[in-house]
């Protein structure tokens, strides 16, 4: 089908966990592949929450893009990608890139649900520069001896890491109030065990105000209304509530809807075109509903290049088995759940364990290939020891924390 000097061009829209994951399966030998995304940097999100509190700087979870793209031998492309044609990805500056089987890992992005106000009052947190906006915001708050009033809107695992890290920075300072607004009776509703009450009871001796069971109505400058009529005074306004998919899905004809997910067989091809792949969050795989988290991504992305692989030699695809892992949910400085299919275990010893993950996982996507990657890679294991393994796991801490430690199912 395709000669030595034409190779097929695969083109990855998306430079996410799930696109670059898929770009590094991709042997540049075989392939011509283009990757598109509009930003510079990859960006480690499940830890963006700790730029809250400044525990991380910015530099420390974001990598380069261009660099790692072009070590795969591919390239690399940043702009955005608008729409898809029958055959080609039309991006922002009118540039038309042809492709024989394109993977579209768009992710995800902040979802209002509509609330009026929202996009403007609230602040989102989906990024490293939205982060750092919220953490300058509560900064210069410090700053001041006038009340100031905090409320995280969202109490699932992104709202409940959010509150910890206001907490872990700003819960002895005496002139922040905080407010968390759930939809749900409980916080971390949707994971195993009484979460909930532990939750809270790291907060006793504060003012916290928890509204659960609250939608919210409108956001403005003075605070957040809610359907039942009551209201919050808020000054900074922290929205955790979840995502909603790029608009690029539905305007290439991969959805119906705009609030939708692109519908996917189980070898992650687009039920629209069988030449089109769709991972990472943007993707539906129908019969196996995906928590949309970072290590899903990762599996998805191998498992569809993979299957781009075996589509483009004529063989047989292999149907997407997840694997089962643990998700590691940290509440700022107070304790940290480790959540199973049935069961969870709460101990402040498990931060060591989210702080692995992140550390192994960047030196995975960017493993050192200089002298200068090398003493980069050893400063960022220096941080992560300074932070948070020697405080956490030295023998007297152990001593103290591991009898605290609880299991619930």
């Amino acid at each position: 089908m395709f000669g030595k000097l034409n190779k097929p061009k695969v083109v990855i829209v998306g430079g996410g966990f799930a696109g670059l994951n898929a770009a590094q399966q991709l042997k540049s030998s075989r392939y011509e592949v283009t990757v598109i995304d509009p930003s510079p940097h990859i960006e480690w999100l499940p830890n963006i929450h700790e730029i809250i509190s400044g525990v991380k700087k910015g530099d420390e979870l974001r990598l380069n893009r261009n660099i790692l793209v072009r070590r795969l031998g591919h390239r690399f492309l940043m702009n955005r990608a608008m729409e898809m044609t029958s055959s080609s990805i039309l991006l922002d500056n009118g540039m038309k890139v042809p492709f024989d089987v394109c993977i579209v890992a768009t992710g995800s992005v902040n979802n209002t649900f509509g609330v009026e106000g929202a996009d403007q009052f609230a602040l989102p947190m989906k990024s490293v520069d939205q982060c750092q906006v919220i953490a300058r915001k509560l900064h210069r708050a410090s700053l001041s001896h006038r009340t100031t009033r905090v409320t995280v809107v969202g109490g699932g695992i992104e709202g409940v890491e959010a509150f910890g890290e206001v907490m872990r920075a700003y819960r002895h300072r005496p002139q922040f109030e905080f407010n968390i607004v759930e939809a749900s009776e409980h916080l971390l509703s949707r994971s195993p065990g009484h979460l909930d009450g532990k939750i809270r009871s790291h907060t006793d001796g504060y003012r916290v105000a928890y509204h659960l069971g609250k939608k919210v109505e409108s956001v403005d400058h003075e605070g957040i209304c809610l359907t039942d009529g009551g209201a919050i005074e808020s000054d900074i306004t922290i929205w955790s509530t979840g995502a909603a998919p790029n608009g690029f899905l539905q305007r290439s004809y991969l959805t119906h809807e705009n609030d939708e997910w692109a519908k996917v067989n189980p070898y992650f091809q687009s039920e629209a075109r069988e030449n089109v792949f769709i991972i990472g969050d943007a993707a539906n795989p129908q019969g196996m509903p995906l928590a949309k988290q970072a290590f899903h991504a990762i599996d998805m992305g191998r498992a569809a290049a993979q299957n781009v692989d075996r589509l483009l030699a004529g063989r047989a695809m292999r149907e997407f088995q997840p694997s089962i892992k643990p998700q590691v949910v940290t509440f700022g400085d107070l304790d940290t759940f480790m959540l199973f299919k049935d069961f969870a275990v709460s101990s402040s010893v498990l931060g060591a364990a989210k702080e692995a993950i992140y550390t192994l996982g960047l030196l995975q996507m960017a493993p050192p290939k200089s002298a200068k990657d090398l003493l980069h890679s050893l400063d960022l294991l220096q941080r992560s020891a300074r932070r948070v393994y020697l405080p956490t796991l030295n023998p007297l801490s152990l001593v103290n924390k591991l009898p605290k430690s609880k299991v619930f199912s």
